[in-house]
């Protein structure tokens, strides 16, 4: 009995090691392997940026282009305190539990993060509005207008709306003046995380980024080949 014990805890241990190990070795693969490798920039093409605290990767897009302005979707009265949209807006998908309880990292529990992983939460979306499109570790990307079209179309698509087809507005209180939360679509799970949700719209649009991109880092490395 107590043999069998001894060896049901370390196959417990060994799996603890294994499992994280081969997760962090198939993301290092994965990152060193690029998709729309022919990918260049359009000189003078529409500004996007890329940016990152070093752990959470968001899109940061004009609010106002000739075709779109996110701000009717998103309106200054649905941030906590701001009297209009500002030049530039952010898109960050996530855990719904997880952005509500985490405003930083220090805020971090063991219990929330499993939850997110577990995939059984809800989607949300952070919305900021922004001055400064650089804001954190900011990249530049310049897109063609039919990219473009294909990133937007990418993050509209990502919001759970109404009947009416307009986001839904969570009660949960945004992080700065300038912010707000949105019902999003999918669940955010260990294969779909934050970052691999920046990912997979910038491989829509048709920009150079890794095959898997769990971490910011992985992101960042094909967009340094730019």
């Amino acid at each position: 009995m107590r043999r069998a014990l001894v060896r049901a805890v370390a196959a417990l241990l060994a799996l603890a090691v294994v499992v994280p190990a081969a997760y962090l070795l198939v993301a290092l693969v994965l990152a060193l392997v690029p998709l729309n490798a022919d990918f260049q920039p359009s000189a003078d093409g529409i500004a996007i940026y890329v940016r990152t605290n070093g752990v959470h990767a968001e899109l940061v897009l004009p609010t106002r282009s000739p075709d779109l302005d996110w701000s009717i979707d998103h309106p200054a009265s649905d941030m906590r305190a701001l009297a209009a949209p500002m030049r530039w807006i952010a898109f960050g998908w996530g855990d719904a539990a997880f952005f509500a309880s985490t405003p930083t990292w220090s805020d971090l529990k063991v219990g929330t993060a499993l939850s997110a992983l577990s995939g059984q939460g809800d989607g949300a979306m952070h919305v900021e509005y922004l001055a400064d499109p650089a804001a954190y570790a900011g990249r530049e990307v310049r897109l063609a207008p039919d990219q473009y079209a294909r990133l937007v179309s990418y993050v509209r698509e990502s919001f759970a709306r109404t009947a009416a087809g307009r986001p839904i507005r969570l009660a949960a209180p945004g992080y700065f003046d300038t912010d707000a939360f949105y019902a999003a679509q999918p669940r955010y799970t260990f294969w779909l995380t934050s970052n691999e949700w920046v990912r997979r719209g910038l491989t829509a649009a048709g920009v150079r980024t890794p095959a898997w991109a769990p971490f910011a880092n992985a992101l960042f490395f094909q967009l340094r080949s730019l």
